[in-house]
């Protein structure tokens, strides 16, 4: 499930922003991180009337589903060989995505957010099914189960349908992640330490394990949320997820922070769950800061780690992150540390700045990467 970065598609005339559906959906996300968290913040000191709800559902289902779809557009065609999203196909989805924000802040007609999703699914599904790829059916999967909850969310029970829905995103997270972190970390390791025989394996039984296990935390969300039921599941997930990540040579990528800032993604993806373990099993953990650590952590820091690692490849730039870049990894992870484990006061407002400032850096960065031409001339 790596993302190839060569050989791009070469039939495409139109707008740069069109010519490959990870730049419109990278730069959405990361406008729609700061724009998102700006309104939240503004109603968390009383300026707007925005409940948590509507800022969960943003982030969820704007924010996250905006990278995914970005990721997804460059992946896709890698894994089936076929041509790429561009041009008008990418335009209509863009619209689509835009149609469900301007619903959700506005309050017109809330239920045009429902549209985006399941045309993305079968538009995702179709590529796979033509060329037999089941192995990824599990992705347009994952999908239309997200836009299944978002109907829960909409139409009876809001506050269930933001846990499960991030269960759900962290299990893209834990199986995406599973697959192109240590992959990235071996190959950048050997070529940084000059060292062919490094390798950040991952046990086989723990990768067949991992995945299904937190699919099973929204499917026992779902049934029994919050119980005791849900709190052993999730101490399982949490722990096979963090044995998974042993071997992966965290320790040696302090140098490289393209390859450490996957690591720092991943780790909170089983520090969400063991968390949510020590909530529902009644150890006295906040529930609130249990879900932002897969939310604010996991979630938020992985999109920033391969948006900015996959735009630079896909734009034949080497591999190297600018200083504001790196800066703006350092403040979406305050981010998710403070809002985490200092959820009171002002203290949700500073983690709500500290990621707007962070993913502002983002945007700033990458708008003309993903708005101008490949600097190799190549098209893509």
């Amino acid at each position: 499930m790596l993302i190839q970065i060569d050989n791009p598609y070469s039939g495409y005339e139109g707008p740069v922003l069109l010519s490959s559906g990870h730049r419109p959906f990278f730069l959405l996300a990361g406008l729609w991180a700061v724009a998102g968290l700006g309104l939240w913040v503004a109603a968390l000191n009383g300026h707007l009337n925005l409940g948590s709800t509507w800022h969960g559902h943003e982030m969820l289902w704007g924010f996250a589903v905006a990278a995914i779809s970005g990721f997804l557009m460059a992946a896709v065609p890698k894994w089936t060989n076929r041509k790429p999203f561009m041009g008008t196909k990418v335009l209509v989805l863009v619209l689509l995505w835009l149609a469900g924000r301007v619903a959700m802040v506005t309050g017109v007609m809330p239920w045009i957010d429902l549209v985006y999703l399941p045309v993305l699914a079968v538009l995702m599904a179709i590529e796979i099914i033509t060329v037999g790829n089941k192995r990824n059916l599990v992705v347009p999967a994952v999908l239309l189960a997200l836009s299944a909850v978002n109907g829960l969310y909409h139409l009876h029970d809001p506050a269930l349908a933001l846990r499960v829905a991030t269960y759900l995103v962290a299990a893209l997270v834990a199986l995406i992640g599973g697959r192109i972190v240590p992959a990235f970390t071996q190959n950048a390791l050997r070529m940084a330490l000059g060292d062919r025989t490094i390798s950040c394996e991952t046990p086989k039984a723990l990768d067949i394990a991992a995945v299904p296990l937190v699919f099973l935390v929204a499917v026992t969300e779902l049934a029994w949320p919050e119980t005791t039921l849900t709190g052993v599941v999730a101490l399982a997930a949490g722990g096979v997820l963090a044995v998974r990540m042993l071997r992966w040579q965290t320790a040696k990528t302090l140098s490289l922070p393209l390859v450490w800032i996957l690591h720092a993604g991943y780790v909170w993806v089983p520090l969400g769950f063991l968390m949510k373990a020590g909530a529902d099993l009644g150890l006295g953990i906040d529930p609130s800061a249990a879900l932002h650590a897969l939310t604010a952590g996991a979630v938020g820091v992985m999109i920033l780690a391969v948006a900015s690692r996959a735009a630079l490849g896909h734009s034949g730039r080497p591999l190297e992150p600018a200083t504001a870049t790196v800066a703006a990894y350092y403040l979406v992870l305050a981010a998710a540390v403070v809002r985490v484990f200092a959820p009171i006061g002002d203290a949700t407002t500073v983690a709500g700045l500290l990621w707007v400032v962070g993913y502002g850096l983002f945007s700033a960065v990458y708008w003309p990467i993903l708005t101008r031409p490949r600097i190799d001339g190549l098209p893509g």
